[in-house]
């Protein structure tokens, strides 16, 4: 099968820049990754250090030239982390949930223990009293009142509420005890608290604060909800949820924005090209904006730019392959062929060992898919030899297969897509390549020669 074949390549070259632009990816996750575990409190240092350290295996394997095992671990380590990420915002919208859960919980029962202070006319100081009816900031602190207002309790009250042990855990609450006993009685005085409504409140202002959503928006409609009777609460929930749920869902996909176009900038930011650094910088506007508006916009033009500038980057070494591979094998190559390449979509190299043949190459300029086919080289109305010619096209089955070596030897690979027989085609006749070249030569030193005019 050494007629006319067609082909694609894929250089080392290539293969790299494939290898540099999933790392540049990786990169990008890293980034997200760590960003928000640092804002939510659910990533340690020591975290970040086997990310960064799995991060640097994959770049040695870059380097070992184990490519194929590279691009797998790299798509494995991203979607490693993409999950990661939606674990530690549950974790941390769990957190907030939890907390808020637990200083409703806590006023509760610090509002339970204040009516019943007050029913038993028990002298409050004010301090505790200021604490015990919500001004304080934090369950700790609530808790903290509680344990004191409990010692005011009569001996027969406060055998009622409170164990001999829990009335000990809360004398020795300033040494630092923890008051399990305590939380214990203060989760069964309010079990209204429980509400469904309201849990799922909770949740889904956990998650905002997880994706690192302002959600103060919303506290003046939290509040009045905390203060409705429990059989109206989910009537009156309805239309919070509604809105919590589109700020979490709006959320979501601001934070899959700001991913992609992370991914986008650290593969622009290898590349020296004007439209990438123009647009790379509204990349970075755009990431930095507290509304961004046109990120989807973005996303499809650093895509197209990205496969357009790679796109051209693999012809030009698939181009640079094939020429150097030929001229290896004794095929007449100048530099400027690559771009009559580009420039006539083909090109022909003449057979130094034999001047009346050559190959002609063609395509590869917008696609990977390249021709290519033995020539005779002269006019098409001189007499030709069939027999030799038949025998050069066997000849080329060889030098093609010497081709592959070549290429294969330099780290890249040659798949035949299909190939005809010998003699199925008549052997293409093509004018003289050197003379055309010494043609256009000529030319452009006429043309650039000075012009003496006259005085």
């Amino acid at each position: 099968m050494s007629g006319p074949k067609a082909f694609r390549i894929v250089t080392r070259a290539e293969i790299i820049a494939i290898c540099h632009r999933n790392l540049a990816r990786l990169d990008a996750a890293i980034e997200s990754w760590t960003s928000a575990g640092r804002r939510n409190g659910t990533t340690e240092q020591k975290d970040i250090d086997k990310v960064t350290g799995r991060r640097d295996e994959l770049r040695r394997l870059l380097e070992a030239d184990r490519f194929a095992e590279l691009q797998k671990q790299v798509a494995a380590e991203i979607g490693f982390l993409q999950a990661d990420f939606e674990r530690r915002v549950e974790r941390a919208a769990e957190i907030v949930a939890r907390s808020k859960r637990d200083l409703r919980r806590s006023k509760a029962a610090a509002e339970a223990l204040l009516q019943r202070l007050q029913a038993l006319k028990v002298e409050i100081p004010a301090d505790i009293r200021s604490e015990l009816s919500g001004l304080a900031a934090s369950s700790e602190r609530l808790e903290a009142a509680m344990a004191k207002a409990l010692l005011l309790l009569p001996s027969q009250a406060a055998h009622v509420t409170a164990t001999d042990r829990q009335r000990e855990l809360a004398t020795r609450l300033d040494a630092g005890e923890r008051r399990a006993t305590l939380r214990e009685w203060i989760a069964g005085q309010a079990q209204e608290m429980e509400d469904p409504a309201l849990g799922r409140v909770d949740a889904l202002l956990g998650e905002l604060r997880g994706l690192g959503i302002d959600s103060s928006p919303f506290s003046d409609r939290v509040a009045l909800l905390e203060t409705e009777p429990p059989a109206r609460r989910s009537l009156v929930a309805d239309s919070l949820l509604l809105d919590l749920t589109a700020a979490v869902k709006d959320g979501r996909a601001r934070a899959r924005l700001a991913d992609e176009l992370r991914a986008r900038r650290a593969e622009l930011s290898a590349m020296q090209s004007a439209e990438a650094t123009s647009l790379l910088s509204e990349i970075e506007h755009t990431l930095t904006s507290p509304s961004p508006s046109n990120g989807q916009e973005l996303v499809k033009r650093a895509d197209f730019l990205i496969e357009e500038e790679f796109k051209a980057m693999a012809a030009a070494e698939r181009r640079r392959a094939v020429l150097e591979g030929l001229a290896g094998l004794g095929y007449e190559v100048s530099e400027e062929m690559a771009t009559a390449w580009v420039q006539n979509g083909q090109v022909v190299l003449r057979k130094a060992a034999n001047p009346g043949y050559g190959v002609e190459l063609l395509g590869g300029s917008r696609s990977d898919l390249l021709q290519v086919r033995a020539v005779g080289i002269g006019s098409s109305a001189d007499a030709r030899d069939a027999n030799r010619d038949r025998d050069m096209e066997t000849i080329w089955c060889g030098e093609f297969d010497r081709l592959k070596a070549l290429v294969a030897k330099a780290g890249g690979n040659i798949a035949m897509e299909f190939a005809r027989p010998v003699g199925q085609f008549p052997l293409k006749i093509v004018s003289d390549p050197g003379a055309s070249h010494e043609a256009a030569v000529a030319e452009r030193s006429y043309l650039s020669r000075p012009v003496n005019r006259p005085n």
